[in-house]
Order: structure tokens, then C-alpha cells, then sequence
């Protein structure tokens, strides 16, 4: 067996945009003002964390808790000043 040789070029990139990435999540007014209704008498709490689990028919189910504090692995989407993690 020969070796073979692989050759690269490296170069700078130089006045690259950065485009925003979009949300992982996007909710209708009439969700803002469910979640507004579900916090209004939760003060501790700073959002709802949505996710998937492991259960049900299919093998998954969503899952809606209320949350105190975002994990390291939780994106948070803010819209009209309400926070939703996605776990």
C-alpha cells in the first residue's frame, strides 16, 4: 500500500455577515396571553420550559412545566417579554 499525500489551503475569511438564527420556537398572541394567564400567579417562576419525552403511543409526548431557572441545554425564546425554554 502507497501513502498518499492530501494537501490543504487555509484562508482567512474576512467581512463575513452573521445572520441571526431563527427561533426554535414561535408562538401566536393568543399563546402569549395563556402563558401571561399561567405566570400572572407564579411570581418564583421566570417561564415554561417545553419539551419531549420518552412515553405515549408513538414513543414521544410534549411536556409543559413551569421552571424557576434555565438549564445550561434550554434555548430561550422571549416574545412580548414572556420567556418559553426549550428543553
Amino acid at each position: 500500500m502507497s501513502a498518499s499525500l492530501v494537501r490543504a489551503t487555509v484562508r482567512a475569511v474576512s467581512k463575513r455577515k452573521l445572520q441571526p438564527t431563527r427561533a426554535a420556537l414561535t408562538l401566536t398572541p393568543a399563546a402569549v396571553n395563556k402563558i401571561k394567564q399561567l405566570l400572572k400567579d407564579k411570581p418564583e417562576h421566570v417561564g415554561v420550559k417545553v419539551g419531549v419525552r420518552t412515553r405515549g403511543c408513538n414513543g414521544l409526548s410534549y411536556t409543559l412545566e413551569y421552571t424557576k431557572t434555565k438549564g445550561d441545554s434550554d434555548e430561550e425564546v422571549i416574545q412580548d417579554g414572556w420567556s418559553v425554554l426549550v428543553q
